[in-house]
Order: C-alpha cells, then sequence, then structure tokens
C-alpha cells in the first residue's frame, strides 16, 4: 500500500471515528449477490471469505421512547421503532448484526460481522473498479476479567430472595426483558446523528440476543424500549480527573466512577427523576469505569450490575464502558445481564437455584459465559448453572415481571411534544404564510378531529385545511396524538406497589470488569365550505417544520 493510501485509510477511520483493537485489519467492498440464500435470506458479500444469510431482526419497541437528559431536565419523544430497525439484519449462525444501507448504487455496512469482528464504511477512501465503497473491518479486543463486575446482597439479605414467591409464578416459554440505554455525553458525541445512535443501540440488543438464543426453558430475549442521552451537569454520572493509568507520571484523564454512578443511576430510576419505565437501565460511558482503593485509581472494572436486579424497584440498573463506533460493549453486557438474571460467576455459591442445584457449583475453569476470567474456551457457551441461576432468578419475580411493561404503562409527558406551546391560530398562519387576515373556523376551535379550517381574508369565503401536529389541543381536555384525538394524559411512573412487575430485592451488584407527513390539501367540508382545487400553494408539506416552532 502507498504511503499516500495509508494515509487516506488512517483520515477515514479517524473521520468514522472508530477505535480499533490492535489486531487484524482491512479494507473490503460489500456487495449484495444475485443469488439468494435458503428461505429467500438476502446474500451479502463481505469479501471471498465472509458472506452473510440476511434475515430481518427486531428488538425494538413499536414506540421507542427518546429522551434528553439535559441538567436534571428530561424532554421525552416517542419513535417508531419499526423505521428505525427497517434497514438492521442478522446472520444468526454467523453471531453477525448489521445495517445495510443501499445508497448511491453501492452498500453502507455497519456492525458486526461475529463475536470480535466488526465493519465500518470508510467514506473517504475510493471506490473499488465496479463502483462499491470500501469498509474496514477490524477486531476488537474482549475484557480479560469480570472479577468484581457484581454486587450481592448481605449475607443476612439472602435467605430472603433464595425462596421462590408462593403460589410460584408460571414463567413463559419467551422471557422478554425490556432495556433503556442510557448514553452519556463523552459517548453519545460521537453520533451526531440520532439516527445513528439509534441504530448502534439496536445493533447492540441484537448481538446480545444472539448470545442468548442458545437458552431454553426460558428463553430471554431483550427488547430496547428507550434511549436516552446525557447532556451537562446531571446528578447521575461521577466523573473525575486523575493520573493516566498509561502515563501516570506525565498525564491525567477522566474516570467515571463506577459504584457511585451505578447507585446514582438505579436511585434515580427508582425515585422517577429519571423516566425510564423498562426491566433494567443500562449507562453506557466511553470512559473508563474506575474507583478508588486504597487511595488510588483503578480502572480494572469494565461494567457493574446488580446481581438479580433486573424487575426490581432499586436495583434495576447496569452499567458498561464503550468504545464508540466499535460494539465492545457487547460482550461486557452478555456478561453483566447476566449477572441481573441472577446468575453469579461460575465458581460462585450460588444466590439464585432450582432445587436440584441448590448446592452446585460450577467449574470457573471451564471458561463459560459467566466466568470471572474473559476468553475462556467455551465463552459464549452457558454453564449449567448459570442456566439454573436464571431459572430460579425467574422463580422469585412476581408474574406482571413477565409483561411488557412499557407498551401498557408509558404515556409521554404530552407538554413535551412538538405541538404543545402551538395554537391553533398559530397553525393557520405558519402553514398559510403567504395569506393575510387569516382565522380558524368555529366549527374547528373545539372539533373532536386532528384538523382544522383555516380561512383567510378575502378568499371568497373558502378555508384551507391544516393538521394539528402532535400534541396541539383538538379539544377542551384532549390532544393529538398520532392523528387521534385523545384525552390528556401524563407520565405514568412504573409503581412500587402492588401490582407493580418489580419486586423488592436486596442490595448487591456486579461489576465486569424519530415526520408524519400532511398535505395542504381541499376537502369539501362544512356547510358553506368549498373544495378549492386551484389554490398553488396546495402542495406536500412536512410537519417538520412545525417542530422546530
Amino acid at each position: 500500500m502507498s504511503a499516500f493510501l495509508a494515509s487516506v485509510l488512517i483520515c477515514a477511520m479517524v473521520a468514522e471515528g472508530l477505535w480499533a483493537g490492535p489486531s487484524t485489519e482491512y479494507v473490503v467492498y460489500p456487495r449484495f449477490l444475485q443469488a439468494r440464500g435458503m428461505n429467500g435470506t438476502k446474500l451479502l458479500q463481505i469479501n471471498e471469505k465472509i458472506t452473510l444469510h440476511l434475515e430481518k431482526s427486531s428488538v425494538l419497541a413499536e414506540n421507542l421512547v427518546v429522551s434528553t437528559l439535559n441538567g436534571n431536565k428530561q424532554v421525552d419523544t416517542l419513535v417508531d421503532g419499526r423505521e428505525v430497525e427497517k434497514d438492521i439484519y442478522q446472520d444468526q449462525s454467523q453471531m453477525a448484526a448489521v445495517s445495510v444501507t443501499e445508497k448511491d448504487g453501492t452498500v453502507e455496512v455497519r456492525g458486526s460481522l461475529g463475536h470480535t469482528l466488526r465493519i465500518a464504511p470508510l467514506p473517504l477512501m475510493g471506490r473499488s473498479e465496479d463502483g462499491h465503497m470500501a469498509h474496514k473491518v477490524f477486531e476488537i479486543e474482549e475484557p480479560m476479567e469480570f472479577k468484581t463486575d457484581y454486587i450481592v446482597p448481605s449475607e443476612r439479605n439472602i435467605p430472603l430472595r433464595r425462596q421462590p414467591i408462593r403460589p410460584q409464578v408460571n414463567i413463559p416459554e419467551t422471557f422478554l426483558a425490556e432495556v433503556f440505554f442510557v448514553f452519556d455525553e463523552h459517548h453519545s458525541r460521537h453520533f451526531p446523528e440520532e439516527s445513528s445512535l439509534l441504530r448502534y443501540a439496536a445493533l447492540t440488543v441484537i448481538m446480545i440476543n444472539l448470545r442468548y438464543d442458545v437458552i431454553t426453558n426460558p428463553r430471554v430475549r431483550f427488547v430496547l424500549v428507550g434511549v436516552a442521552t446525557i447532556r451537562g451537569v446531571n446528578s447521575i454520572t461521577e466523573v473525575v480527573e486523575d493520573r493516566d493509568d498509561l502515563r501516570p507520571n506525565t498525564h491525567k484523564k477522566k474516570y467515571m466512577l463506577s459504584k457511585k454512578t451505578l447507585d446514582n443511576l438505579a436511585d434515580a430510576v427508582h425515585t422517577n427523576k429519571f423516566r425510564a419505565v423498562a426491566d433494567v437501565t443500562v449507562l453506557v460511558t466511553a470512559l473508563d469505569l474506575a474507583d478508588y482503593e486504597n487511595g488510588k485509581i483503578s480502572n480494572s472494572v469494565l461494567g457493574v450490575a446488580f446481581l438479580g436486579g433486573m424487575c426490581s424497584i432499586r436495583l434495576r440498573a447496569a452499567e458498561t464502558e464503550d468504545v464508540p463506533g466499535t460494539y465492545s460493549m457487547v460482550s461486557i453486557l452478555v456478561h453483566e445481564l447476566g449477572h441481573s438474571l441472577g446468575m453469579v460467576h461460575d465458581g460462585d455459591k450460588p444466590v439464585y437455584s432450582t432445587d436440584a442445584y441448590r448446592n452446585r457449583v460450577c467449574d470457573a475453569s471451564y471458561g463459560y459465559t459467566m466466568a470471572p476470567v474473559a476468553h475462556g474456551a467455551r465463552n459464549g457457551e452457558w454453564s449449567t448453572c448459570s442456566v439454573d441461576h436464571l431459572r430460579g432468578f425467574l422463580r422469585t419475580v412476581k408474574e406482571a415481571c413477565f409483561d411488557m411493561l412499557s407498551a401498557k404503562h408509558y404515556t409521554i409527558n404530552m407538554t413535551r411534544l412538538p405541538g404543545a406551546q402551538i395554537t391553533k391560530q398559530q397553525l393557520c398562519e405558519k402553514t398559510y404564510s403567504n395569506f393575510n387576515g387569516m382565522t380558524v373556523h368555529p366549527e374547528s376551535l373545539n372539533a373532536p378531529v386532528c384538523s382544522i379550517w383555516c380561512c383567510p381574508r378575502d378568499y371568497n369565503r373558502r378555508c384551507l385545511q391544516a393538521h394539528l401536529t402532535d400534541g396541539m389541543e383538538c379539544q377542551r381536555g384532549f390532544h393529538c396524538v398520532k392523528h387521534r384525538c385523545v384525552k390528556k394524559t401524563m407520565y405514568q411512573p412504573p409503581r412500587p406497589a402492588p401490582p407493580t412487575r418489580y419486586t423488592t430485592r436486596p442490595t448487591t451488584t456486579t461489576t465486569t470488569r424519530r415526520t408524519q407527513r400532511t398535505r395542504k390539501i381541499w376537502w369539501p367540508s362544512w356547510w358553506n365550505l368549498r373544495q378549492d382545487r386551484t389554490n398553488p400553494d396546495s402542495k406536500s408539506t412536512s410537519h417538520s417544520r412545525m417542530d422546530s416552532v
């Protein structure tokens, strides 16, 4: 490779904001093959050695909550999850999950090609002779160990959690665990577009699910119900500046205190300071997680979770490091979410178990997923102990934990929707700004529909139709949500008392190391309103311009 080409490649990698591990890295030119795989799957050829059999995968809630936490002020928006994941695929046999976007006659691929192999586009690098976009394939390093990655309850509280609830709950064939991701500003700044961050989060969950697919009776599937970004000073993250672990004598860097941040996150979710209706809320940071040990900073921790924290009132929180763009958090979260589901490390005494495994301890040296040391011979597989811990844990939760809580109990604070502060008069004036003397037809002032008639002065007694933005009042006490005039409601937090799905558990932590399209259309309407087919301004328009009012 020439020096010039090498410099271009390096620049492209920097532009992508990706940090790869020190191992394998090469350039490929992905393309769709004309042939189809079995069951009609698309074939995506990465290079001569790697071809993916793509099948659709769905891990997003239909109504995905996208939040911004600015200081201690939270703004929520609903996004169509189906739109976010329309270009997301998986290849289960190769443990691959990618987003594939067809663009300018070529494809743009992002995601995972396996356990540690990742792919990302290189837009600054020249295309192949047949016009395909260059991509970088690179390998990431997996975590070395997870020795202090979970918080366990005090011994006197453990017996309270080891007994299953009576009568025993009816565990479904598939446990759908709802996950809410919170990205700190150090991580989210690498994703200037909201859509790219949402795809990144979705692909992460798909990769996690691929690793849980081998568990049966019950199966475990994670569903992404929300994504939040933190900006500015907040009450959750605890960041310090201390000596650089690699250059301690000459440099300093920022660290996130893992235990304090995890406690803050759990408390914020429990007290509703941060609204997250989910079984577990996961904070993702691009900083090194660390804690002080004997007065010195130690960054050996990669992720932390509360043992058995899934669905609990106070402990449904976890956190992880991630190198933006590399999905390095996948292997960490597979392990940490295992702790949230009641799994201890192989080699540790169980806290949750069935009667058959109450006193059984699995050998950590076999190297299963929940071993305290990574890179084990059977990493990606689950020991019989881990699966039993999961089954034992699920016997202790309330049956409501198996319901999809976000779909039933989450309604957005409607004062935050785009139209909440827009009057019908303002909507008419802004939609038809070329007209003067605009008024709202009297029949539209209090009508139970999400459209109104705007009547300009000197327009031959004709009126023009406009559609209300989500959040605008349609009728007194009602507002529009997704084209429907519905009763105003406020956000309903998860309830800590029955019939809540959450379960009180003792403290134990584990540590590892969004436009709706509308038209200015003319409709025959009430009494003297006549259809206008001649107005030159009658063209397609988008509500996105109203979103910024």
